[in-house]
């Protein structure tokens, strides 16, 4: 047996498993892409601190099987999840770009357009991880 028969023979029989699940990605790539990113994040986080499941989800104050869930990188996460894994984990998952972010500083950054933070001397276009602006296009999609 070659092992092109070999997996023919051994194949899952039912093409629509992988269909629902290519299509559920489909549709939620927009928010999918950083759950696994973040997963690998505090997977390796984890590796480093010698930390297992059980011990990272005593230190969220939820079950094993729900950090289980959280590391398949198919969880759509709160805020308020990402900062206990960051406290409890001790590590950066957002970026340190927002450490700069104090709540003198944020009611600036709600009143103003991409300007200079007051007595910072920070853009707040900084304040923004991969933040790239766009070109700004004229009349009929023409750069200016």
């Amino acid at each position: 047996m070659n092992t092109l028969d070999f997996l023919r023979a051994n194949e899952h029989k039912s093409s629509e498993d992988f269909v629902a699940m290519a299509q559920y990605v489909k549709d939620n790539w927009a928010w999918l892409k950083y759950s696994y990113a973040i997963a690998i994040k505090v997977r390796r986080r984890m590796q480093e601190l010698g930390m297992t499941q059980k011990q990272l989800a005593e230190a969220l104050g939820c079950s094993q099987q729900h950090v289980s869930v959280l590391l398949n990188g198919k969880v759509n996460m709160t805020l308020e999840t990402l900062a206990k894994l960051e406290n409890a984990l001790q590590f950066d998952l957002i970026g340190a770009s927002l450490e700069s972010f104090d709540k003198e500083s944020s009611m600036s950054f709600l009143n103003d357009s991409f300007e200079k933070i007051p007595e910072s001397g920070l853009n707040t276009r900084s304040l923004v991880d991969g933040y790239k602006p766009r070109k700004k296009k004229g009349p009929k999609g023409k750069n200016r």
